[in-house]
C-alpha cells in the first residue's frame, strides 16, 4: 500500500531506471490530462500555446518545467503589455479630464460674466423706466402749469 520511495525522490532526479520510467509515465499522464481538458471555461486568454507548439510528450520533468517557464514568460509579456496599454490609456483619459475641467472652468467664468451683464442690463432698464416715468410726470405738470399761465394772459 505504501511506496518504498517517497515522492520527494522524484524531485531529486534518481538514476534508477524504474523510477525514471515511473516519473515519465506520471508526467506524461498529467500532460495528457491537461491537454484533454482543453481551455478553461470563461478563460478568454489564449495563453496556451497551440498544439503544434506543444511537444507531443516531454521526456522529462525538466522539459515540462521549461515549457511551463516559456508559457509563464509569454503570459508575463502579455500582461505587461496590457498593463502598459492600460496605463497609457489612463494617462490619455486623465489628460482629457484635465482639459475638460479647464474648459468647464472657462465656461463657468463666461456664464457668471453673462449673468452679471444681464443683471446690469436689467438694472439699467429699470432705471431708464423710472426716469421715463419721472419725465412723463414732469411734462404733465409742466403742461398743466403752462396751460394755466396761458389762461391768465
Amino acid at each position: 500500500m505504501f511506496e518504498e520511495n517517497p515522492p520527494s525522490m522524484y524531485l531529486t532526479g534518481s538514476n534508477h531506471t524504474e523510477d525514471s520510467q515511473e516519473t515519465n509515465t506520471a508526467t506524461g499522464g498529467a500532460l495528457e490530462a491537461q491537454e484533454n481538458t482543453g481551455p478553461i471555461p470563461g478563460d478568454t486568454n489564449n495563453s496556451h500555446p497551440p498544439a503544434s507548439e506543444q511537444p507531443a510528450s516531454p521526456s522529462s520533468p525538466q522539459q515540462h518545467l521549461a515549457c511551463l517557464r516559456t508559457l509563464m514568460s509569454r503570459q508575463k509579456a502579455e500582461y505587461e503589455s496590457r498593463v502598459a496599454s492600460l496605463e497609457k490609456r489612463n494617462r490619455e483619459l486623465q489628460s482629457e479630464i484635465k482639459d475638460m475641467h479647464s474648459k468647464l472652468g472657462q465656461q463657468r467664468k463666461q456664464h457668471s460674466l453673462v449673468e452679471m451683464k444681464m443683471r446690469n442690463a436689467e438694472r439699467a432698464k429699470e432705471d431708464a423706466e423710472r426716469r421715463n416715468e419721472m419725465l412723463q410726470k414732469e411734462m404733465e405738470e409742466f403742461f398743466e402749469t403752462f396751460g394755466e399761465i396761458n389762461k391768465w394772459k
